[in-house]
């Protein structure tokens, strides 16, 4: 079996063309890289360079083998990396979502063990489950198939919260058709719901703030209307500072509310049941029956 060190030093000279520039840039001496390419040659059983005084080039063999070479060292650092997030998988549940609530349900249980993806995931869930890049995915529909499956976690509900001077107070219950035309503020990024906002209230303005104490100041000083939802109150950031001269007001779409669930492999079942258990207590305290 050929050493991948011979490998990287073939890759690297046909990229610098000289011994001196190769051993300068792997910290070797001149003698050991051509040392190590006179073993290359041997242990392949060809010839991979062309020799004249004070010289030495790739012949088409040598071209070929750089080639071939590149792909395996690439092989090889691909394979590496898959067998650290396997064995990271292992001993940490890595957990993504595709909207902000389930994160904020997640965070609010400081759960050593887990290690959140910062950034919403919104594509590409099986691939990321199958790779081990995931152990847990956390979305708004199940998915099912030979290798995966989801349990349920709880309903996000979305609400307005209005100013008292607002007419719309006048209903208990609002639905995305009564916001036509109104600017409304909301946090930023949340997922999937962006596209609900434009499907639902496509004539309305919605303001989009992604600094949570710049939004916070934004609420106390306007008189907006603004979205949050049942979990709203667990977050640290966006839940924290509500101005409290709003009406909340749910919204009776059937779009309005959002069935999430854990999206896992079966064979990480038992690993992953603790963690949706402690989901499910949490957000049983806030789902809207």
């Amino acid at each position: 079996m050929i050493e991948n060190y011979l490998l990287e030093e073939l890759v690297t000279f046909a990229k610098y063309g000289t011994v001196a520039k190769t051993a300068e840039v792997l910290g070797l001496t001149q003698p050991a890289v051509t040392h190590s390419m006179k073993k290359l040659e041997e242990e392949l059983g060809v010839k991979l360079f062309i020799r004249k005084p004070n010289k030495l080039y790739l012949n088409e063999t040598g071209k070929y083998t750089t080639r071939e070479a590149k792909k395996l060292i690439n092989d090889n650092l691909d394979f590496t990396k898959k067998v650290k997030q396997f064995d990271k998988d292992q001993t940490t549940l890595v957990v993504g979502f595709n909207a902000p609530g389930p994160g904020i349900v997640l965070r609010s249980l400081h759960d050593k063990n887990i290690q959140i993806k910062n950034n919403l995931v919104e594509n590409n869930f099986e691939k990321l489950l199958s790779e081990h890049q995931l152990t847990c995915v956390l979305i708004n529909f199940p998915i099912e198939d030979r290798d995966i499956t989801s349990t349920y976690l709880g309903t996000e509900s979305m609400s307005v919260n209005l100013p008292s001077e607002c007419k719309l107070n006048e209903n208990k219950e609002l639905s995305f058709k009564k916001l036509k035309g109104k600017t409304i503020l909301s946090p930023s990024p949340i997922g999937f719901w962006t596209k609900i906002y434009h499907d639902e209230i496509p004539d309305s303005k919605i303001i989009f703030q992604n600094e949570s104490t710049e939004y916070s100041e934004i609420l106390q000083y306007s008189v907006l209307p603004f979205f949050t939802t049942n979990l709203t109150s667990l977050d640290s950031q966006w839940g924290t500072n509500l101005p409290n001269n709003r009406t909340v007001r749910p919204l009776s779409d059937e779009v309005a509310h959002q069935k999430f669930y854990a999206v896992y492999l079966k064979q990480n079942k038992n690993r992953v049941m603790p963690l949706i258990e402690k989901l499910q207590d949490q957000w049983s305290k806030y789902d809207q029956k």
